[in-house]
C-alpha cells in the first residue's frame, strides 16, 4: 500500500509535469492558432528591449485592413505598457521576428509609406530614411507600377524569390488576418 506521503508527492509531481508540458508547448508555439483564441508570443527581444507578440483576428473581415490592426494593437497591453504594430529598426530585431513568428500568410507590422511626401513613417512617428535598416523584399523596387494615391501599408511576406521574410509595401485596401504587435517595455 503506499502512503499519504508518497502519493502526496506523487500528485504534486504530476501537477508540476503538466504544467511544464503546458509551458514548453506554448513557449514553441510560432503560429497563432486558426481560431485566434492562442497567440505566438509574447517573446522579449533584448535589441529593441520590446515584447512581440504575433496575433490572428478569427476572420478576414474589413476590420482586418492595417488601419484597424493598428487600433487594435494599441488596445492591446502588456506588463502595463500599450502595444503597437511592431517597428523593425535594426538587423537583430528583423532576425528575431524571423527566429520566432511565422504565419502562412503575410502579417502587419507599423510601417507605412505616406504617397504624397514619399516617406516611411513607422506608427511611433520616426521615419525610416535611406540610412535606416531595412528587409525589403525586390518588388518593392516596383512600386511605381503599382501606383500609390494615398499610402501603402508593409507587411512581412514569404512571397519573395528566396522565400525568406522581407518586407512587401500593399495597398492600404489590402486584409490580412496577422498582425505583430510590439511592447516596448524598455526592460524584461
Amino acid at each position: 500500500m503506499i502512503s499519504n506521503n508518497i502519493k502526496k508527492i506523487i500528485f504534486i509531481s504530476l501537477i508540476i509535469f503538466m504544467n511544464l508540458s503546458l509551458s514548453y508547448a506554448e513557449q514553441g508555439r510560432r503560429t497563432p492558432s486558426r481560431d485566434g483564441v492562442l497567440t505566438a508570443g509574447p517573446y522579449y527581444n533584448p535589441a529593441s528591449k520590446s515584447y512581440f507578440e504575433l496575433l490572428k483576428v478569427p476572420k478576414i473581415t474589413d476590420l482586418t485592413r492595417w488601419r484597424h490592426l493598428k487600433i487594435h494593437a494599441g488596445e492591446k497591453f502588456l506588463k502595463k505598457t500599450q502595444g503597437q504594430l511592431a517597428t523593425v529598426k535594426n538587423l537583430a530585431t528583423h532576425q528575431f521576428i524571423i527566429r520566432h513568428f511565422s504565419a502562412p500568410q503575410p502579417f502587419w507590422i507599423g510601417l507605412e509609406y505616406v504617397c504624397k511626401t514619399r516617406q516611411l513613417k513607422w506608427v511611433d512617428d520616426s521615419y525610416l530614411t535611406q540610412a535606416s535598416f531595412s528587409a525589403w523584399a525586390i518588388k518593392w523596387h516596383r512600386i511605381p507600377s503599382y501606383g500609390c494615391h494615398n499610402v501603402l501599408h508593409v507587411s512581412y511576406t514569404r512571397d519573395t524569390p528566396t522565400k525568406a521574410s522581407q518586407w512587401q509595401a500593399v495597398n492600404s485596401e489590402k486584409r490580412y488576418d496577422y498582425f505583430l504587435v510590439e511592447y516596448p517595455t524598455g526592460k524584461e
